[in-house]
């Protein structure tokens, strides 16, 4: 019997192992009323069976981020999720702050298990997290009060 999650929830991730440890962290919970938010890549395309919205990548570009931020404003503005579920990279870092600052939303992030140090968009989302998990005992001592995950998602 999988898991009932009835709120709006918003899943945010890049492509590639970001979205893949999504998928996986998840494994188990049936979403009533989602949407996904990420960038246009080759993996994901418009005619996907799931509401997908695709932001501007950042590519730590200050016009590329601003514009991501923009819209991710406006997204945020027509959706109103009620919990954001994000591993990250960069394209989802907007969608996390604005979340929270602005629409009073529960974050639940998970570090990337790729890298045993702490990943850019991990620094900068921790303190607006809710609920942040790690999957290396070793990214315990960059987020003291993360959460470590029974086992790797990749």
């Amino acid at each position: 019997m999988k898991n009932i999650e009835s709120r709006k929830v918003c899943l945010a991730y890049s492509a590639g192992g970001h979205h893949t440890e999504l998928l996986k962290a998840l494994d188990g919970i049936y979403f009533e009323n989602s949407f996904h938010v990420t960038f246009k890549s080759g993996r994901f395309s418009a005619d996907s069976s799931c509401k997908r919205y695709f932001l501007t990548h950042p590519q730590k570009k200050i016009g590329r981020t601003l514009l991501n931020a923009f819209e991710a404003f406006r997204l945020l503005l027509k959706e109103r999720p009620e919990i954001i579920i994000s591993t990250g990279a960069d394209v989802t870092v907007p969608i996390i702050i604005f979340g929270k600052l602005f629409f009073s939303c529960k974050i639940i992030f998970i570090e990337s298990a790729g890298d045993m140090t702490p990943t850019l968009t991990g620094r900068l989302v921790y303190n607006f997290c809710d609920l942040f998990i790690v999957q290396w005992p070793e990214q315990k001592k960059y987020y003291p009060d993360a959460v470590l995950s029974k086992g790797i998602l990749l």
